[in-house]
């Protein structure tokens, strides 16, 4: 592009739209700050929430304990049921803008009132035995229920908010491979263009045509051979390289964990198996006892902080592990920008599922066919090594039980 008046006026542009674009990156980032600022709050009012069914809980089972009464108790777990109703409500109110609803658990807490009554009444009577049956029977389910229902919607609104950051993100990331690709095509613009080639003087090629026809007849052969087409060496196709899993690399891992008898030994394993996936860790999931619950047992590429952030994943958790422990299939997560893919494979016994091989793949790396079969075969060889936790609950009761 030669005029000096079009290549400035390119240039302003270029600089108006990056304006822009990065105007655009801003108020993303913006958006982002305001959005996990609203996710800290929601869930800050969640953990509020349970803190005060814990507290209301406590506050009722003192009316039966040794040298309590329900004078001071009674006036507590009034003004506990308050708070609590309160903090629902804000929770309810959120929900109710992604279709979700509190309504039960604001239900239960009418019951609760009705149900602390009785309780209280059958305390000053002196009938513990039906004050205890309230507390320990329906109060208690009262109490469970409305702590499950909070939990579960703390994980569907953390879900949403990393959605909507996942999004924004990948929003910015556009924009900015957007400002690249201007200032690329900008700059092929700009680049000065070869100028024009100088037109000769009618007789100085008239006098060169002639000095060529005055040549030796083998120099006309020699234009002539110029003239003709070089002809196409013959090429060979290059192969194309398979990017597909070293499977005696797969069998080899196979064969040693079938001679394992200890799932604390998996961490040599489990590092190989990592980088025949392509993933950054691994986690090795197996159920409790009854199946309501996942603990990870060993683990790959993740700090030993993060793992125990985790903790224990209940089987109802809005998740890509706990949806392969439900579902019974493999479960796959899309790569982002920023991110890679995540997937979870079921461990299947004669039962049906004892666990889940849970992978972070690398940034840039996707789930495909392959990698989640091959998944799925190590995932087969460490359920022969797995057996199911026992379950909190049971726990619980064998120490109660013990003398």
């Amino acid at each position: 592009m030669g005029r000096r008046s079009v290549r400035l006026s390119l240039f302003v542009f270029a600089l108006l739209a990056s304006a822009g674009l990065g105007y655009l990156v801003m108020d993303g980032e913006r958006g982002l700050a305001a959005a996990r600022q609203q996710a800290a709050g929601l869930d800050r009012a969640a953990e509020e929430a349970l803190t005060s069914l814990l507290e209301v809980r406590a506050s009722l089972y003192a009316y039966v304990a040794p040298g309590q009464g329900t004078r001071s108790w009674g006036a507590s777990v009034a003004t506990q049921l308050d708070t609590l109703r309160q903090r629902l409500a804000t929770l309810d109110a959120v929900v109710a803008e992604s279709g979700g609803s509190l309504a039960d658990s604001l239900d239960s807490i009418d019951q609760l009132a009705a149900a602390d009554k009785r309780a209280r009444q059958y305390v000053d009577g002196g009938e513990l035995l039906l004050a205890g049956d309230v507390l320990f029977t329906e109060i208690r389910d009262l109490l469970n229920a409305v702590t499950a229902q909070v939990t579960a919607t703390r994980y569907s609104l953390r879900g949403q908010s990393d959605q909507r950051a996942a999004g924004l993100r990948q929003e910015q990331a556009m924009l900015a491979g957007g400002g690249v690709a201007l200032w690329l095509v900008v700059a092929l613009l700009l680049i000065p263009g070869t100028g024009r080639p100088a037109v000769k003087d009618p007789s100085q090629w008239r006098q060169e045509l002639a000095d060529t026809l005055k040549q030796s007849p083998t120099a006309e052969a020699a234009v002539v051979t110029a003239a003709e087409p070089a002809r196409a060496e013959p090429t060979l196709a290059v192969p194309v390289r398979s990017n597909a899993p070293d499977l005696k690399v797969v069998a080899d891992i196979c064969s040693d964990l079938s001679t394992l008898t200890d799932v604390g030994a998996l961490s040599g394993a489990l590092a190989r198996a990592s980088a025949v996936l392509g993933a950054k860790g691994l986690i090795v999931w197996v159920t409790s006892n009854d199946g309501a619950s996942l603990s990870p047992v060993s683990t790959y590429g993740f700090e030993a902080r993060i793992v125990e952030r985790i903790g224990v994943i209940d089987r109802r958790s809005a998740n890509l592990t706990a949806e392969a422990l439900r579902e019974n299939a493999p479960r796959v997560s899309a790569a982002t920008a920023t991110a890679g893919a995540a997937l979870a494979v079921p461990m299947c016994g004669p039962t049906g599922p004892v666990g889940v091989l849970s992978a972070e793949l690398l940034v840039g790396h996707d789930a495909d066919e392959s990698c989640v079969a091959v998944a799925a075969i190590l995932a087969a060889q460490l359920a022969t090594l797995t057996a199911p936790l026992p379950s909190p609950g049971v726990e619980r009761n064998v120490e109660s039980a013990a003398p």
